[in-house]
């Protein structure tokens, strides 16, 4: 066969001698054989010459990928195939350990054959070229990955969400290599198509952000990879949250028959509808109310209307009430509940009824000077009432046309405002309501006022240097109006009235009355009034009181019954602590006397009950005494060094004239738990619980009384004895009397008793022979008597 010449193969003749040569380029394996070279020599005779070309291939892998992949469980063939010439004889090794022909393993031609991957099949695999006439050796390194099929670790399930909120699919499985996850509807659509749906490609999850009614339905998850596909199906379920569709206001009048509320809802479930009154807490029950038998609940399944997206029953509830009162007036909440929640909405029950002056303030009002005066009128109903204003049988406005009259407003409220001019102005006013129930009328009184009468008396209660304290008996004619004040005007005697000065009092509800910084040892005319809203009564109820010395400040006034600490004030007047041994001690400011208190003297010791004739606190231990400084102190903290024992609490108020008197208070101290836990009651008596004390001042005092009767004895008897000698002594002693002898100078009995028109009391005069402070005494006149009375008090020496 002649040999076609190309750009591959083609010959090439030779100048400088006669020959030919054939070139091949880009050798293959047909390009092996026998060439034959012929030529005509002398133009007749063919010469021909043959060589025969062997071709050698080297080792070329056609196909043997590095990577290749397996399913688990399945048969799988090795890929090596190699071309070589000669040919090359093939072997193999897995982690250069010879591989050979076996139960699971056969060698072939073109690869390795695998019975039944398994995973430790995976690895590395050496797939070995060698030609033994040549010498040439090659090897190729192939990866086998053993893939596992998707199986399910989560497969999806049914899931429950609620519109417009968020809910989860999840499924999830294991794979080699890892699974991709598709989700798709009943219709094979891609989930995520759905906007707000979105797709976890790691885990699988599918989230529905915005669920929507029509989202409703069944899902399929897809676990896919090369090695297989798994698919599982799972139902959502939209829950559709409850609304109150229907629930409309109604109106009633009162006592009719039946009143009706009807409250319609939707939602998937069909929700349950409860209902409650505003001014109720607690929700209506269904059927009949055990409080209430005239309300009743009744609840039932009703058709959607044909507008409605998807639904086709609403449930319905109706609150019916029989014989309706003005009570039954009000909102009523309509609350739907169901696995999506809940949703509330109210209605409005009117009940109308005619109309009443219940929410009326006032029956009277006052006018003076021809002051103007607002007479108001409220009138209560529903629908709202027409007021309208009457005087003696006349309409104002329409029948009676006076211009001192004027109306502002017709209802609910109305004011008639009067400018009474004269007298025929005052009288009863007639405010009437009307409505399409009925007519209602209330009379206002408009009363002419004036300022009260004098003041009855002044009662003059307490007296110390600088203030007088008052109680007042009010006048027989307040004015008309209630009194807002009592006032005083005071002078010293040797001033004018004009140079008097002034306190008002606001009404208090104790009735005590103090004046306040007045001078020692200074006589004051006093005069009294008091004041309604006119204005201030006439002076009256004069009196003249003579002030005492500075002297000692009062007594301070214990807070007994404000210890602030633990413990209470038992039966016995003694304030009982607890396990505390802490008291704080709390007082009043008193009186100064006219000279300011400059510390307080406070002390404390532990004492016990004298038990005698008439019981007393005997001093048992050290006095401890604290001097508190008078900066508006009134506490003091005791932290009593005390157990189980009564302690004496004495505290005295000082200024430069000394100290007052004391006030006394007991405490006793507590005891630990401890002591008191130990403590047994009822453990049986024994001769060391024996009270020795009151035994021994039995007997002494039993003792004295025979020594005593031994003595009178003697007396009667031979007239000897000490009640012998008292006896004689008292013979011969003469008592002066200080009574007797002061009536023979006055010559009247010193029982003897004045009033003092100022204050309604009798006040007893005193001898100067039997008054022992005379010199500190509060002389009282009565400005509307002849008789000058004075009154002692108690005082003290300067």
């Amino acid at each position: 066969q002649i040999i076609s010449q190309d750009n591959r193969v083609y010959s090439e003749s030779h100048t400088e001698e006669p020959a030919i040569s054939l070139f091949i380029k880009r050798l293959t394996s047909e390009d092996a054989g026998l060439y034959k070279c012929s030529a005509i020599y002398a133009a007749n005779q063919e010469i021909v010459a043959s060589v025969t070309v062997s071709i050698i291939i080297g080792i070329t892998w056609s196909d043997a990928p590095t990577e290749q992949y397996a399913t688990l469980g399945t048969d799988y063939k090795l890929r090596c195939k190699v071309q070589a010439n000669p040919p090359a004889n093939i072997d193999w090794l897995k982690e250069s350990v010879i591989v050979s022909t076996g139960d699971r393993y056969v060698i072939e031609t073109d690869g390795l054959l695998i019975k039944q991957i398994s995973k430790s099949d995976g690895g590395t695999f050496t797939c070995r070229a060698r030609v033994p006439q040549t010498g040439e050796l090659e090897e190729r390194n192939i990866i086998l990955d053993v893939q596992e099929p998707p199986r399910w670790v989560l497969k999806p399930s049914n899931v429950q969400g609620i519109e417009t909120e968020k809910v989860e699919f999840k499924c999830q499985a294991l794979g080699s290599p890892h699974p991709r996850y598709t989700w798709v509807d009943r219709e094979g659509i891609d989930a995520t198509d759905k906007e707000g749906w979105k797709l976890e490609a790691n885990t699988g999850t599918l989230i529905a952000y915005q669920l929507e009614r029509k989202d409703a339905g069944q899902y399929t998850c897809i676990a896919e990879n090369n090695a297989g596909r798994l698919e599982a199906s799972a139902q959502l379920n939209v829950i559709i949250k409850p609304r109150v569709q229907e629930l409309q206001n109604q109106t009633f009048p009162v006592g009719k028959e039946k009143g009706v509320l009807t409250c319609k809802a939707s939602g998937d479930p069909l929700p349950k509808i409860i209902w409650r009154k505003w001014s109720r807490n607690e929700p209506y029950l269904p059927g009949g109310q055990p409080d209430d038998s005239r309300i009743t609940i009744e609840e039932q399944t009703v058709d959607a209307p044909d507008y409605t997206e998807g639904e086709r029953n609403w449930q319905q509830s109706t609150l019916t009430i029989d014989t309706l009162k003005r009570t039954d007036d009000g909102l009523y909440e309509c609350q739907a509940v169901n696995d999506g929640g809940k949703f509330f909405q109210s209605g409005h029950l009117t009940v109308e009824f005619g109309p009443t002056f219940e929410d009326q303030q006032t029956s009277k009002e006052w006018s003076w000077d021809q002051r103007q005066t607002n007479l108001s009128c409220m009138a209560t109903a529903i629908p709202n009432a027409t007021i309208s204003w009457w005087f003696r049988d006349l309409e104002i406005g329409r029948e009676d046309l006076d211009k001192n009259y004027d109306i502002v407003g017709h209802g609910p409220l109305s004011i008639l405002t009067v400018s009474p001019l004269a007298g025929k102005y005052y009288g009863h006013y007639t405010c009437k309501a009307d409505n399409i129930y009925g007519s209602a009328i209330h009379e206002i009184e408009l009363i002419q006022a004036h300022e009260p009468t004098q003041i009855q008396q002044a009662v003059l209660d307490k007296v110390t240097s600088t203030t007088l304290q008052f109680r007042f008996v009010p006048p027989t004619n307040i004015g008309g109006l209630p009194l807002d004040a009592y006032a005083v005007e005071y002078k010293e005697t040797r001033h004018l009235w004009n140079q008097a000065r002034r306190r008002v009092w606001p009404i208090a509800e104790n009735g005590e009355y103090i004046l306040e910084d007045l001078s020692p040892k200074t006589t004051f005319d006093l005069r009294f009034g008091c004041k309604n809203r006119v204005g201030f009564s006439p002076w009256g109820a004069g009196q003249q009181v003579t002030m005492p010395k500075r002297g000692r400040p009062e007594p301070p006034i214990l807070n007994a019954e404000d210890y602030g600490m633990a413990g209470f004030l038992n039966d016995g007047g003694f304030i009982e602590l607890d396990s505390s041994n802490k008291y704080e001690l709390s007082w009043q400011i008193p009186e100064d006397n006219g000279l300011p208190i400059d510390m307080f003297l406070l002390q404390y010791f532990p004492v016990r009950v004298e038990q005698s004739y008439s019981d007393s606190w005997v001093q048992t231990g050290d006095i401890v005494k604290i001097e508190i400084q008078n900066r508006g102190s009134v506490r003091h903290m005791l932290d009593m060094p005390y157990r189980d024992t009564y302690v004496k609490i004495v505290l005295q108020a000082h200024n430069e004239y000394g100290f007052s008197d004391e006030s006394v208070l007991i405490v006793r101290a507590g005891r630990e738990k401890e002591e008191a836990d130990e403590e047994t009651p009822n453990a049986p008596f024994t001769a060391s619980q024996l009270p020795l004390i009151p035994i021994i001042g039995s007997l002494l005092a039993v003792l004295v009384l025979l020594i005593i009767l031994i003595d009178i004895s003697c007396y009667k008897i031979n007239e000897i004895g000490f009640t012998n000698f008292l006896c004689e002594k008292a013979k011969r002693f003469k008592k002066f009397d200080p009574q007797i002898e002061n009536a023979k100078l006055n010559g009247q009995c010193l029982t003897s008793t004045h009033t003092l028109q100022g204050f309604g009391s009798g006040i007893k005069e005193n001898s100067p022979l039997l008054d022992t402070n005379a010199h500190n005494r509060v002389n009282l006149t009565s400005i509307n008597s002849n008789k000058a009375i004075t009154v002692n008090t108690v005082g003290y020496d300067v």
